[in-house]
């Protein structure tokens, strides 16, 4: 079934409609950051750099995971995270991968 997202703002405006887009779950996967270390990357079967997307969704310790300190990109059979804090301790992460379809 084609399914979407639209939002209004206040005055009724449309400002998101992503109606052109599904996407569909890959799997669960995780990554360490050692101490002192600011980028990893792994690999996953189904990734690409145009149709997909990595999302962090927890990291080894709570007072860590807030979504300014990782960015993460995908490409073909693949991921990277980097780290954007100045934390430079080891770290655990979560992610879902997802591919557009």
């Amino acid at each position: 079934m084609p399914c979407g997202l639209q939002c209004w703002d206040a005055s009724g405006k449309l400002v998101v409609d992503i109606g052109d887009y599904n996407t569909r779950y890959l799997g669960r996967t995780t990554l360490t950051l050692p101490a002192n270390v600011n980028l990893a990357s792994g690999s996953y079967g189904g990734l690409t750099a145009a149709g997909s997307f990595a999302a962090i969704v927890s990291a080894s310790s709570s007072s860590y995971f807030k979504t300014n300190n990782f960015a993460t990109r995908t490409y073909d059979g693949g991921y990277s995270v980097w780290r954007l804090s100045r934390d430079v301790t080891a770290v655990t992460l979560t992610l879902d991968l997802y591919a557009f379809i």
